[in-house]
């Protein structure tokens, strides 16, 4: 298979021996790529030919397709189109196909995608949206490595994210490519040489014990409960929201969750977080602690966005509500001295996700971890007593 230039003129075309069609060439042609020359004769046109491209057909005979008006590097990408047919067990020249651009084809990618779960059909709208305001006008088959790499660093530049950001838009540009490879769109993509950039891993912020002192002296009602129990039970901001008292027992002191995971989550709460809980529940004794209805990942944001805010105005800069869950593992780990196996099972990562099945599994470890954590933060115990089972 090969793309070569066709001319038209005999007298460009060279010689072989009188009536042997296929044998050696006895004179040369004139070498050009139709360009005019010296050489041309008189009244040759230019262009004075075609690129053709030559290819065997399944059944073993030779085509030589020839067509004006393209240039060589158009040829050569309809001869990787034969090629790509041919594999797949089609026979016969292609039709010439029209590769979309990343805008036109990021409507059809976000539609065949639109049943992920919401968290994850956001984080792609987003990454979609970044990439067509750059990338957009692109013919799918014209990005190239040093395309995306302009654009990391023009990304980097005008909108002042991080590299882990940038590496994330990166993995759904690949994501997308791999979708229009499977559709027959395209053949290969341009993301499969493109290293990922370095993160330089950083400690997850925790609050310090003088800033514990203050959230706990200065927020009131609702945004003082939901922050509480998001410290003293590790669970995420969206499992604090969507919890209703049915899944919380008072009289065992137990909470019960299964956000995001899927997996359910037994933790102990201490007597003092018990009785802050049967304060609220007598003025608010409906379904739901906090919000009536579906806990979506818009509601999660709006109120991460809100705890943000209210931490800065408090001074503790750089925090989030997520941050809670790591102060959280940190103290019990970190000051009290609590085995990992014990706190993980607590927090529900999914590395331990067989022991999830268990929920009984070191209720009394778990329990004297609590309280020791609700110690330590209230009355600043340098000394606890603890009987942990490793």
């Amino acid at each position: 298979m090969a793309v070569r230039w066709r001319k038209y003129y005999k007298e460009c075309k060279g010689k072989r021996n009188d009536g042997d069609r296929y044998g050696k060439v006895t004179e040369k042609g004139i070498e050009c790529e139709g360009k005019r020359g010296k050489h041309c004769p008189e009244g040759v046109s230019s262009p004075c030919g075609a690129w053709s491209i030559d290819y065997r057909e399944i059944d073993g005979r030779w085509v030589s397709k020839v067509f004006t008006g393209i240039s060589k590097t158009e040829a050569r990408e309809r001869l990787e189109d034969i090629r790509s047919n041919i594999r797949r067990g089609m026979i016969g020249l292609p039709q010439a196909r029209k590769t979309p651009t990343l805008r036109e084809y990021s409507e059809k990618y976000l539609e065949f995608h639109k049943t992920d779960k919401e968290s994850t059909l956001l984080a792609r709208r987003r990454a979609v949206s970044v990439l067509v305001k750059y990338l957009g006008d692109y013919r799918l088959d014209k990005v190239t490595p040093f395309i995306i790499e302009r654009y990391r660093i023009e990304r980097k530049e005008r909108d002042q994210v991080k590299d882990s950001v940038v590496n994330e838009d990166i993995a759904k540009l690949t994501h997308l490519y791999n979708t229009a490879i499977k559709q027959g769109l395209i053949d290969k993509s341009p993301c499969q040489n493109v290293k990922r950039l370095k993160v330089t891993q950083t400690k997850d912020r925790i609050l310090s014990g003088d800033e514990i002192f203050l959230l706990l002296g200065e927020l009131q009602g609702k945004d003082r409960l939901v922050v509480m129990i998001g410290f003293f039970t590790g669970l995420r901001l969206g499992g604090v929201l969507g919890l209703s008292w049915d899944d919380i027992d008072l009289n065992k002191g137990l909470i019960h969750s299964n956000h995001k995971t899927g997996k359910l989550v037994s933790i102990p709460i201490s007597n003092y977080l018990v009785s802050e809980l049967q304060k609220w529940k007598e003025s608010n004794s409906g379904d739901k602690l906090f919000i009536e209805g579906k806990i979506t990942q818009r509601v999660i944001i709006r109120y991460s966005e809100h705890f943000s805010q209210l931490f800065k105005s408090f001074g503790i800069q750089d925090f989030t509500f997520h941050n809670l869950r790591h102060t959280f593992a940190s103290i019990l780990q970190g000051e009290l001295g609590i085995g990992a196996v014990v706190v993980q099972g607590m927090t529900g990562h999914s590395s331990l996700g067989m022991l999830q099945k268990y929920s009984h599994t070191g209720m009394d470890s778990k329990k004297t971890a609590i309280n020791a954590l609700t110690e330590h933060v209230l009355s600043k115990q340098s000394k606890t007593s603890l009987a942990i089972a490793q």
